[in-house]
């Protein structure tokens, strides 16, 4: 799995480093939601939340999400996300919050 180099992280989250190893160990955590930013070839990239027992499926293992987020709990999640999507909308001047991460992850390629 791969991290956002900036990943976002909940205030409510103590100690995100511990998060962040226990996500790749295949720890789970109750609380802990990912924001993961997908793309099918050729389509949109897509802004998704998730809760942390998802990683632990086949299909998460054969295909490595991209995280750019992490959160304490879904409420945190949904208010990440609008801050990303004002924060998109500062920069670029549009609401599309996924292009605006994806259009990042390629800058820090």
């Amino acid at each position: 799995m791969d991290f956002y180099k900036k990943l976002y992280v909940s205030p409510r989250i103590r100690d995100p480093r511990q998060v962040r190893r226990d996500l790749v160990r295949g720890k789970g955590h109750l609380n802990i939601y990912v924001l993961v930013l997908g793309q099918s070839p050729g389509e949109r990239p897509q802004l998704e939340i998730m809760h942390c027992a998802n990683l632990q499926t086949d299909y998460y293992r054969v295909h490595p999400p991209y995280i750019v987020g992490i959160a304490n709990g879904r409420q945190d999640a949904i208010e990440m996300v609008e801050s990303l999507t004002r924060e998109a909308y500062d920069m670029t001047g549009q609401w599309d919050a996924a292009a605006y991460l994806a259009g990042l992850r390629e800058d820090s390629m």
